[in-house]
């Protein structure tokens, strides 16, 4: 699989702006958009706690004012105000998914008189998610909306995406972040994309006019850089500048590619699942990817999802797995339902031959009782549900310790025995 690449994506983008856009929007999605600070006990408030506070100070909601980027796993717990977007969640009132997205402040940038007077017209979001969930998100927005003051529409923009696998990109991406996406307030935020844009250190000055967004893509640390512009670019190398293009390989490829990477390394979107599945948040693996702030206060299915946390035991998750068998593999998962996919262990014909000759030994225990055996009768829940397939990988929702005891599964398709294989991602925090 190639190192190097940059695609355009099928995405479709929902805008949200009004004067009550961050609000609006903070009720329902679970990253923070409210710079406030949600303690139930104020005397338990640390000096990073405090320094948040202050965040109601150099944010003005009635303004464009940016995102707030944060890592429940930074043990500095920073917040930062930036431009650039970031990855979340929209849940229900039960606390299951509803769809992930990534949300842009827009414009990105003001390096043009266009772009300024679209920043000037105060908070405005760009919303980009799978096409299948853009209809149902949509609807979502507009029965939630009330008395908001905000306009609520779909937007024609285009997303790309552009991945490095080299030691070399890791570094320079985690120079970038430093040099101009460590910001602390919205002017600094502003002033710091400006620059980026201006340094040409990346984006192409003849297309800056129309990147509109652009987001690191932290679900897993440096993983790619997402572009979204208002044209669509017929040649998307061309939206990289030239010094960008002399230290780093840039090549258009195809989206299967971009997905199949994702597949590759266990990053899971709900856009891959089957249309109707339900699941939790951490199932999703959320608290892993960036998309979750803990401290932002109420939002819709936020009372589940903190409970879950602060319990501390999340049985379930989405793992990558890895399908192997016979010849005509590929055949056969390309036309599988997955909804009908029944998972048992590899291990398992061995362990119903064990118990059975254990069952029929002179010596097993015999109940007294008139009415049969006394012994416990062993139920075996579902292992695992297959959720989606892309060549030779895929994604399984189970429970981690199974996992971690025996990662051999199997399922038969047409009377064909496939090898799932399933794994703990490395980027999985300890």
């Amino acid at each position: 699989m190639s190192l190097v690449g940059l695609s355009n994506l099928s995405r479709s983008f929902i805008r949200v702006k009004g004067p009550d856009a961050s609000k609006f929007l903070n009720g329902l999605v679970t990253t923070r958009l409210l710079p406030n600070v949600v303690k139930k006990k104020q005397h338990t408030i640390s000096a990073n706690e405090d320094k948040h506070l202050k965040l109601a100070e150099v944010v003005n909601l009635q303004e464009n004012w940016g995102l707030m980027h944060e890592d429940i796993y930074d043990p500095e717990n920073h917040i930062f105000v930036r431009r650039d977007g970031l990855y979340l969640m929209f849940l229900n009132s039960k606390g299951r998914v509803v769809n992930d997205c990534f949300q842009y402040a827009f414009p990105y940038h003001t390096s043009t008189d266009a772009l300024q007077v679209a920043y000037d017209e105060g908070p405005n979001y760009l919303l980009e998610l799978s096409p299948k969930h853009s209809r149902p998100l949509l609807s979502l927005l507009k029965i939630h909306k009330l008395s908001a003051k905000v306009k609520i529409e779909t937007s024609e923009s285009y997303s790309y995406y552009y991945f490095n696998d080299t030691p070399e990109f890791e570094e320079w991406l985690d120079k970038i972040q430093s040099k101009y996406m460590a910001t602390l307030d919205p002017a600094s935020a502003l002033d710091a994309a400006n620059q980026f844009i201006a340094s040409q250190e990346f984006i192409s000055l003849a297309l800056a006019k129309n990147v509109v967004g652009l987001a690191i893509d932290n679900r897993i640390p440096g993983f790619g850089v997402k572009i979204v512009t208002d044209i669509k670019v017929e040649d998307p190398v061309a939206l990289l500048s030239d010094e960008f293009k002399n230290n780093f390989e840039v090549k258009e490829v195809p989206e299967e590619l971009v997905t199949h990477r994702r597949y590759v390394n266990g990053l899971f979107e709900t856009g891959d699942a089957p249309a109707g599945t339900t699941m939790l948040p951490f199932e999703a693996n959320l608290d892993y990817v960036n998309g979750l702030s803990l401290e932002k206060g109420c939002y819709i299915g936020q009372e589940l999802t903190i409970r879950t946390f602060n319990g501390g035991v999340i049985r379930k998750r989405v793992v990558p797995v890895t399908f192997s068998g016979p010849d005509n593999l590929s055949e056969l998962l390309a036309d599988v339902d997955v909804s009908n996919i029944d998972i048992s262990r590899v291990s398992e014909q061995k362990e119903q031959k064990s118990e059975q000759k254990s069952a029929s030994s002179p010596f097993a225990n015999t109940a007294s009782s008139p009415f049969g055996s006394s012994g416990k009768v062993s139920r075996r829940g579902k292992l695992g549900k297959i959720l989606s397939i892309d060549g030779n990988e895929g994604f399984m929702l189970a429970t981690v310790s199974d996992v971690e005891k025996d990662s051999m599964f199997k399922f038969e398709v047409d009377g064909e025995t496939v090898i799932v294989e399933a794994h703990i991602p490395e980027w999985w925090p300890e």
